[in-house]
């Protein structure tokens, strides 16, 4: 193997083998069982565990699993990190005593990035090797494994040092007195306080740690046994002889014979097929979302009974949606403007959110004022283009970025450019702690747009880091120029915990205290939500469930507007640490994510809304009728991804409809659980590469569409019951249709 770094995925029933590099395991589907000498590990799906270098061992598996197998190449690493060659880590992680969730977790994330980039057609093997020298520094930090080193937190901070210094130079021509002198302190005083701590003196705790890293050359190396003892600090092989004596109860020699003696032989017989990146990518997109679902029982229910001829007509907000596109200047991209193209022929766009406006991209042949006033002034023509109006949002930190004297000479321009009637229907969008912010540069930058004829209108974002509302806020008073409020989810997780009750009263205390003598309500909108699910990896079921929660919380607790990302390369352009995090409608060019095949199938109930809960919904288009099941647990979306909590928060529900005509009726049924049938989960697992051929694109569009049931149905008292077990944040729609026979 040439390359550092070498990623396979590998369908495995058997295989003995010794190792000769770094190898890492992680199971993506089945289970398997690893023996490593004499100890056996089972793992099952996303268990990895590591092989060091000329360790034995044997996989077996009851069906062939599928595996993800990292292999790094000690001699290349070596070269590299030099020190390393000396080191071994624990074989399982999770048994490690420095293993904890988020260690575990960014080993998983660092062994996801690595096969994410060996699938995609252009390979780039300098990011893998890159992934795969980040894993081995979080091993180094955290796996490690060394006997002693437990008792290591038991010493005061003097002999906590000189067992650091034998740890790491075990090795070297060291003495006591040479530490003594280097640590300047006396021979005495450090031998006594050492035995003190340790119950051992210098030299027998140092050849402890020496004849350890002896043990393992003698077990995982071929090395002559002389050579083993000067690499590990005994330069005569007597000395090395007679300290493996005492504490073995036999010679380095007999030892090495004894343990090859006891070692089964290795099995020729390997069962391991390595799949290639076409096979790779159809077998990862293979597992349907039934094989989430199929241990789900119900915990709870719901039930509903509902007149349909007495039932009244509810009235409720035409939904409109905001779409952020992050930095102002990725208007001037083809792709983005060809994205908001298709949007706003298919959904009801009525603004485009940017954030901020002192980015500067400088063109060497022209000056930076005309080349930033030109690409400005073109992103907005692009806002326009398509009907809808600017956002554009301000924080502490884009006032600070440049001087305020700047910032509003920028606007003007804009204002010039467009023209006062134009501009004054865009959003100026303030984040909360900028408003209360006692710096004069935001206020200065305030002032001016509370005082501007050309800007009439003033948004204000509330979210859970920038709204901490103290008696000692800075009172503003925005006036009616306050048109809209938009708040994100982590505002409502800290502010309203699980119960929305509260939503409304606690934006209407915000409204007081912004603009008491406001004579209209503001648009109250639904603003970012992120999908990160604790500390696990980010699954497209996670964007699905909280794009439909987004949804029903919208459609039940009076939200104007919605906000979402265009796509995850827009969101670079503002919070690069966390491109894929968001709920956004586009993926790359043309293909689109979860989020937005779950607002394009909620837009299109029509009707009349006669029914509204976070359950059941019912609506009436002449003698048609359309009811939406679903069970929005949560509104933390962070918590979308476990299976014990998809358990816990199924739920059985049942909406009984009366006073229909006894009479035949076809009812066709759509379920969307989690990301319309798996199929899409997976590929966003691999990275949702885009450079699939046709057929293959063809092939993800047909499964990702909702799986659909038909019957026929008669009723001769009027009485019609639908029931289905809906998994948390999952959602089903009916659709009702008499037949006249």
């Amino acid at each position: 193997m040439n390359r550092m770094v070498h990623v396979d995925i590998q369908e495995i029933v058997k295989e003995e083998n010794v190792t000769h590099d770094w190898r890492l395991l992680m199971v993506l589907e089945g289970q398997i069982k690893v023996a490593i000498f004499q100890t056996d590990y089972k793992l099952v799906k996303d268990n990895f565990i590591i092989l060091n270098p000329n360790e034995r061992f044997s996989i077996s598996a009851t069906v062939p699993a599928l595996i993800l197998a990292v292999t790094i190449n000690a001699t290349h690493l070596t070269t590299i990190l030099p020190d390393t060659s000396k080191q071994r880590f624990w074989n399982l992680p999770m048994s490690s005593p420095n293993q904890t969730s988020n260690n575990l977790a960014a080993c998983r994330r660092l062994l996801h990035r690595m096969m994410i980039t060996s699938l995609s057609e252009d390979v780039d093997e300098a990011t893998v090797a890159a992934t795969g020298l980040a894993l081995m520094g979080h091993l180094r930090a955290h796996y490690l494994w060394h006997e002693e080193s437990k008792s290591i937190f038991d010493h005061d901070q003097l002999v906590n040092t000189v067992i650091t210094k034998l740890e790491t130079e075990y090795a070297e021509d060291i003495s006591l007195r040479l530490v003594a002198d280097e640590m300047h302190v006396s021979y005495n005083y450090l031998s006594k306080k050492f035995k003190e701590q340790t119950h051992l003196n210098f030299n027998r705790y140092l050849n402890a740690i020496r004849l350890r890293h002896v043990e393992l050359d003698l077990k995982y190396t071929d090395k002559s046994i002389t050579q083993i003892g000067i690499d590990n600090g005994f330069l005569q092989p007597r000395t090395m002889a007679r300290n493996f004596q005492d504490r073995y109860g036999m010679s380095p020699q007999k030892f090495r014979h004894t343990l090859a003696a006891n070692l089964p032989s290795i099995d020729s017989t390997r069962q391991v097929i390595t799949l290639s990146r076409e096979e790779a990518l159809v077998r990862l997109a293979g597992q349907l979302a039934e094989e989430d679902l199929a241990s789900i029982q119900p915990v709870t229910s719901q039930q509903k009974r509902l007149d349909v001829q007495t039932a009244q007509v509810l009235t409720h907000k035409t939904a409109t949606y905001t779409v952020n596109v992050g930095d102002v200047l990725n208007l001037n991209n083809q792709e983005c403007v060809t994205q908001l193209n298709q949007l706003t022929e298919e959904m009801p766009i009525a603004y485009i959110r940017v954030f901020g406006v002192s980015k500067v991209r400088t063109d060497p042949i022209f000056s930076t004022v005309v080349t930033s006033e030109k690409n400005l002034m073109s992103a907005f023509y692009a806002i326009l283009a398509v009907g809808a109006q600017p956002i554009i949002r301000l924080s502490v930190e884009m006032v600070l970025h440049c001087s305020p004297e700047d910032l509003i000479a920028r606007f003007e321009a804009i204002a010039q450019m467009f023209g006062k009637s134009v501009v004054r229907r865009w959003i100026i969008e303030f984040e909360y702690d900028c408003l209360v912010s006692d710096n004069e540069d935001s206020q200065t930058v305030i002032s001016y747009f509370l005082q501007s004829n050309n800007w009439q209108r003033i948004g204000v974002h509330v979210t859970e880091k920038n709204f901490h509302h103290t008696e000692k806020d800075k009172k503003m008073n925005l006036g009616n120029r306050f048109v809209y409020l938009s708040c994100d989810y982590l505002f409502l997780r800290t502010e309203i915990k699980e119960d929305l009750s509260e939503l409304k009263s606690r934006l209407d205390s915000i409204q007081e205290r912004l603009a008491p003598d406001r004579q209209y309500a503001p648009e109250i909108a639904l603003d970012d939500w992120n999908t990160l699910a604790g500390n696990d990896a980010v699954t497209v079921g996670t964007f699905f469930r909280s794009a439909l929660i987004k949804e029903i919380l919208r459609q039940n607790n009076g939200f104007d507007n919605v906000s979402f990302w265009l796509s995850i390369t827009s969101r670079i352009s503002i919070i690069p640490d966390t491109t894929d995090e968001c709920l956004s409608l586009f993926l790359y060019g043309t293909i689109r994510r979860p989020v937005y095949f779950v607002v394009r199938f909620l837009d299109a109930l029509i009707g009349e809304r006669i029914l509204s809960s976070p359950w059941f919904s019912y609506y009436r288009n002449g003698e048609d009728y359309t009811v939406l099941f679903s069970n929005p647990t949560y509104i933390d979306p962070r918590m979308s991804i476990s299976d014990s909590l998809m358990q816990y928060q199924s739920q059985e529900l049942q909406l009984q409809l009366v006073g229909l005509r006894g009479q035949r009726y076809r009812i066709v049924s759509e379920l969307l659980d989690k990301d319309c049938g798996g199929i899409y989960n997976q590929w966003l697992k691999v990275g949702a590469v885009i450079n699939y051929s046709p057929q293959y694109i063809k092939y993800l569009a047909t499964m990702t569409q909702p799986r659909l049931k038909i019957e026929d149905i008669a009723t001769t008292d009027g009485k019609l019951v639908l029931s289905a077990t809906q998994s948390f944040n999952s959602m089903r729609v009916y659709r009702i249709r008499p037949l006249n026979d």
